[in-house]
């Protein structure tokens, strides 16, 4: 055997003695996460098949699988579900074709003027969203509000609307400010990974003459499709547990128009005390999201 080749073997062999997954560093980060995660998932599932309020004080009682039955004829439940998959794959789609062509439009603007235009996008991405919830609820105000304000001055209503006190206006008016406050992620992923690409692929397309959208759909769209389906389902997570913005805005009214799943759940578990309902409506969430992060990954997967 050569000598350095004896060497080689020599400095491997221990890598191979050793078991990356139960390495010493490994396990207090494990232990946190099985009391942070671990710890509350279980209590739910339990919580989930016990009748549990604390409005009569009684101790919880195992009903089985009561509390999902009664979830399947409850309207209020399949109400809150439709109104989160709007709120949800309505922000996402448009949030991400807004941030896609902001990335686009400014990604060859350069100097002064090109950086305040990039700043003034990402702008509203620093903005806490119980404050964007609170900057809306004042525009959509029906009296004294911008909205309305503007609105009438230009001639286009004659009166003023109330936005977040109608039925059929509330939900588009909380989805367009969460458009607003979500855009500015896209675009930060869109903008980075457009200057990823390398200048020789861009230099290969101009010297065989693509065109404009030759080079968009053969060259940048597959670089942007990772980050944006990754940025995708990051952002289908927060907004299905969005709560912020929705309760400030409407308290999940009039009604229920605007109640998604997270604001129901709140209402169960800290306004009724149904504390065994509200973790069985915990468990649907959580397969809900389990269920579209697995149809994400695959799709991810396929793709590649």
């Amino acid at each position: 055997m050569r000598p350095g080749a004896a060497k080689k073997a020599h400095l491997s062999r221990p890598m191979r003695g050793r078991a990356p997954l139960l390495d010493g560093m490994v396990v207090p980060t494990l232990i946190v996460l099985a009391l942070i995660i671990g710890y509350p998932v279980v209590s739910t599932l339990m919580l989930s098949v016990q009748q549990y309020d604390l409005i009569n004080d009684a101790a919880p009682s195992y009903v089985g699988m009561r509390n999902f039955s009664d979830i399947a004829s409850d309207q209020i439940f399949w109400t809150a579900v439709k109104n989160t998959l709007i709120y949800t794959f309505g922000t996402v789609f448009v949030a991400a074709f807004l941030g896609a062509a902001m990335a686009l439009m400014l990604e060859n603007l350069n100097g002064p003027f090109g950086n305040a235009a990039r700043a003034i996008v990402v702008s509203p991405w620093a903005v806490p969203f119980v404050v964007v919830a609170f900057l809306f609820r004042f525009i959509y105000m029906q009296k004294g509000g911008v909205l309305n304000a503007v609105l009438m001055h230009l001639g286009i209503i004659e009166a003023p609307i109330p936005w977040l006190n109608d039925s059929d206006l509330a939900l588009p008016a909380i989805i367009v400010a969460n458009i607003w406050t979500t855009t500015p992620f896209f675009f930060l992923l869109v903008a980075s990974s457009l200057s990823g690409i390398p200048d020789a692929v861009l230099e290969s397309a101009r010297v065989d003459r693509a065109g404009t959208w030759a080079t968009l759909y053969h060259i940048k769209l597959p670089y942007m499709r990772n980050p944006l389906v990754i940025g995708s389902l990051l952002m289908i997570i927060a907004n299905f547990n969005d709560f912020a913005k929705v309760w400030v805005m409407t308290q999940g009214g009039p009604g229920f128009s605007t109640t998604t799943l997270v604001v129901y759940v709140y209402r169960m578990a800290f306004e009724n005390f149904r504390l065994g309902y509200a973790s069985a409506l915990g468990v649907i969430w959580l397969i809900l999201l389990l269920v579209t992060a697995a149809l994400y990954f695959r799709l991810l997967r396929g793709r590649d």
